[in-house]
């Protein structure tokens, strides 16, 4: 990679995303199961999350009898949804060649985890009101490229399609 901005990312993502469209064409060259595993088990309490090769650790606060020292889950949800919403900014940029600058995605919620603790409430027991706040910085780019990208992005991003849509979760407890 020659330049140090975004635009200069973008036009070696596209280069990467159209050769690796050609060397694997067909569905069954994508499809792949992916996981993390999350472990609890010290004085602290704190999640330690594995996905990858990259370890996360995820905590409560006080109330719940945690340190505060990593994010709420309810708070990873949230910058689990705001990177996949970026992402799929990037990936629509590059493969059309649209001139973005920057993207940033504030995902935000409401959670109400007083139920767990049996206070009686009204509020839904899952995190809710979700608002995605996208601001894209892009002065090279036409109006209809921008509005053709907000629109690839609303219909196509994994995560947020993921909690629009029903999905099922089997647990499996051994």
């Amino acid at each position: 990679m020659n330049g140090r901005g975004l635009p200069d990312y973008l036009k070696q993502k596209g280069e990467s995303m159209r050769a690796a469209a050609a060397r694997s064409p067909a569905e069954e060259d994508w499809r792949e199961t992916v996981g993390a595993t999350c472990v609890a088990d010290d004085v602290t309490g704190v999640r330690k999350l594995s996905a990858g090769k990259w370890q996360l650790i995820g905590d409560s606060g006080p109330d719940f009898g945690g340190w505060g020292l990593g994010p709420s889950s309810p708070e990873l949800l949230c910058g689990v949804i705001s990177t996949c919403l970026t992402h799929t900014y990037l990936i629509s940029a590059a493969w059309n060649g649209v001139p973005l600058e920057r993207v940033e995605v504030r995902v935000t919620s409401d959670n109400n985890d007083g139920h767990l603790l049996g206070v009686s409430q009204e509020d839904p027991k899952v995190p809710f009101n979700l608002t995605a706040n996208i601001t894209v910085q892009a002065p090279d780019a036409t109006t209809e490229q921008l509005a053709d990208l907000h629109v690839f992005v609303e219909r196509t991003c994994p995560l947020s399609t993921l909690i629009r849509q029903p999905n099922d979760l089997t647990v499996i407890t051994h």
